[in-house]
């Protein structure tokens, strides 16, 4: 089975502070992968780096065997299509409706007609549980926990093969936060994508999760199945 996405060697540096070195990961289709480690880890910048939004200063990034960091524009352009990424604070476009940010990727990288815009943003606020008197809403006007549905909405709504997401669930009640998981995994049986997410919460991490790596200034010093490292983590002096 080839692998969804191979991280090796990567490193990230601001200037002359490293972020972090050594990274290495693969992703297989269906795996779900939960970085942890404390705030400065660098958690949401590698989500970053592998996305292609900031550069890393050494490594390299493959998805689907394209490596990020030396593809054209016109490859780059194309390997979006087929990821999603969530931001921590779901980074909606201020002056563009709920329905419009969740329908944007579609309009933006398809020539889909509005009535199969409408059937497929319609269906994912419905699995999603967004209520459609947000339709016309701007995200301002809405509570958190839309806005947070909202930005899963759109990183879904391409039917990506790799899914990055900044602390999925922070913000949103306990039963969002279990429709989120719900749609996660019924997307994941549906799709056989690949998910790599960072969280500082155990329940996520143990519940949507099949591995667990925590990130440091070195790399991912270890890894494992969620429940058994969270244990590890939690005897550990100065752990997360």
């Amino acid at each position: 089975m080839d692998p969804v996405l191979e991280i090796r060697n990567l490193s990230c540096s601001f200037g002359p502070k490293p972020v972090f070195q050594g990274v290495d990961l693969c992703l297989k289709p269906m795996d779900s992968y939960a970085l942890w480690g404390p705030g400065g880890a660098g958690k949401s910048t590698l989500l970053k780096v592998v996305a292609g939004l900031i550069p890393g200063s050494g490594g390299t990034v493959r998805i689907q065997s394209v490596e990020v960091f030396s593809a054209s524009q016109k490859t780059r352009q194309d390997l979006r299509t087929r990821l999603g990424l969530v931001f921590q604070e779901g980074a909606l476009i201020s002056n563009m409706s709920i329905y419009d940010n969740i329908a944007l990727p579609l309009r933006y990288h398809t020539r889909a007609a509005e009535a199969e815009v409408e059937e497929r943003v319609g269906g994912l606020m419905a699995f999603l549980g967004i209520d459609r008197e947000a339709d016309r809403a701007l995200p301002a006007l809405v509570p958190a926990g839309v806005r947070k549905l909202a930005a899963i909405a759109r990183a879904l709504i391409l039917e990506p093969v790799l899914l990055l997401l900044d602390e999925p669930t922070a913000g949103l009640e306990e039963s969002a936060g279990r429709r989120v998981v719900r749609a996660l995994k019924e997307y994941q049986e549906k799709s056989r994508a690949a998910l790599l997410f960072a969280t500082l919460d155990p329940a996520l991490a143990v519940s949507l999760a099949n591995r667990l790596g925590v990130l440091g200034k070195t790399g991912i010093r270890i890894e494992g199945p969620p429940r058994e490292i969270l244990e590890r983590v939690a005897k550990e002096k100065g752990g997360p």
